[in-house]
This record gives structure tokens, C-alpha cells and sequence, in this order.
């Protein structure tokens, strides 16, 4: 498996940009791609239920592009970790928009929010972490890190995006708060912070997004 880290993936990602490969593209791509793993990985499952758990950032956008495009054949929930007013990128929250009335969604906005929608957690058959991406280091704040442990203590099936959040993409530095994998989805290549950190990981697959180097 070959690796990356973040600036090398930040790198390839500009030069895709620079040759008309656009974010929105890209976050589609992405986005593409984890539902296919879904699909492709539990299609048997019995209750079809997917809870998307996505933070403000361009790995929350991924999770609501995947969100949108189960949609149409899972039963989809979408637990935004913030006020959707403070989505960090124009691209993510365009997705936000999209997701329209395909799926159930909220806005949990504190610790207190999210606390209140713990049986979104139980009523999973799998759960997409989509809320921290390669640009994030140290410790996990709220309400992200409660989400973390709530992921952790559910029996649903866990999938990353990218990486799960917590994990350092460059050192492999596990936060307090880390989700706990069974199947990390890595985006164009696999990021060095999830070399030998399979308690965290799960499974490792790379799925491509578009990008040719």
C-alpha cells in the first residue's frame, strides 16, 4: 500500500485543481466512493440504516455527498456537528443544500444537542465518521468528541472517511477521542498516520477520486 501525507495529498490535490479537476468535483468523487463501499460491503444487511455523522469541514461535505447518494436506496440520517450557517467551505455546504428532503437531518449545535439524539446511535445498522479530515491535530473538541464516543459505544458497523477522526494523518497520534474502526475508506492513497494503526483503522482500502498522478 503506498502512503501519503497530508501536504503530499494537499500537493496532488492542487495539481488536480490546476488541470480542471475542481473541488466540487473532487468532494463528489469522494463522496462516490464511500457510498460504494457501503453498497458494495453490506447491501445484505437487514435494516439498511446509515447514520452519517459529518463535522464543518470538507470530510463532513464527503459524508453529505455519500449521505445524499444512499439516499436512494438506505434509509439515511445525517447528524451535522455544528450549525450548518458555520460549514466551513462553499463546496460542503452546497452539499448541505442538496441533500434537501432525501435524508433526516440535524444541526447539533453543543454537547447537550447531540446528547439528546443518542438513540440516532442505537437505531444504526452502520455509521459513517465523516468528521475530521487530514488538516486537524491535537486533541478533539466538543461536541466532536462526545460524537466520538458515542460511535464507539454503538453495535452499528463503524466506517471512516479518509481516516477516523481522532488519528493524527501524519503521526498516527491517537486523540483521548478516536473513533474505532471496522473499515477506513483512505481517498486517493492512504494517509502514513494509518500505517500499523488497525485498532483504529479496521480494514484499509483506497478508493481513487478522480486524481492522476
Amino acid at each position: 500500500m503506498e502512503y501519503v501525507t497530508p501536504e503530499e495529498m494537499r500537493e496532488a490535490e492542487a495539481r488536480a485543481s490546476s488541470h480542471g479537476l475542481d473541488e466540487q468535483t473532487l468532494m463528489e468523487n469522494a463522496g462516490t466512493a464511500i457510498a460504494k463501499a457501503v453498497d458494495e460491503r453490506y447491501a445484505h444487511v437487514q435494516g439498511r440504516r446509515v447514520l452519517v455523522v459529518c463535522g464543518l469541514g470538507n470530510n463532513g461535505g464527503d459524508g453529505l455527498v455519500a449521505a445524499r447518494l444512499l439516499g436512494r436506496a438506505w434509509s439515511v440520517r445525517v447528524l451535522l456537528l455544528g450549525p450548518a450557517a458555520s460549514i466551513k467551505t462553499e463546496t460542503a455546504a452546497k452539499n448541505w443544500v442538496l441533500l434537501g428532503h432525501s435524508v433526516e437531518e440535524i444541526e447539533a449545535t453543543d454537547e447537550a444537542s447531540l446528547l439528546g439524539h443518542r438513540d440516532w446511535f442505537s437505531w444504526a445498522d452502520i455509521i459513517l465518521d465523516c468528521i475530521l479530515g487530514t488538516g486537524v491535530r491535537g486533541e478533539v473538541r466538543e461536541p466532536m468528541a462526545t460524537a466520538i464516543r458515542m460511535i464507539n459505544a454503538s453495535k452499528a458497523v463503524k466506517i471512516a472517511a479518509d481516516i477516523p477522526s481522532g488519528l493524527d494523518p501524519l503521526t498516527g497520534r491517537a486523540s483521548s477521542a478516536t473513533v474505532q474502526a471496522d473499515l477506513t475508506v483512505a481517498l486517493h492513497r492512504a494517509k502514513v498516520g494509518l500505517r500499523g494503526k488497525g485498532e483504529y483503522t479496521g480494514e484499509v482500502v483506497v478508493a481513487p477520486i478522480g486524481i492522476i498522478e
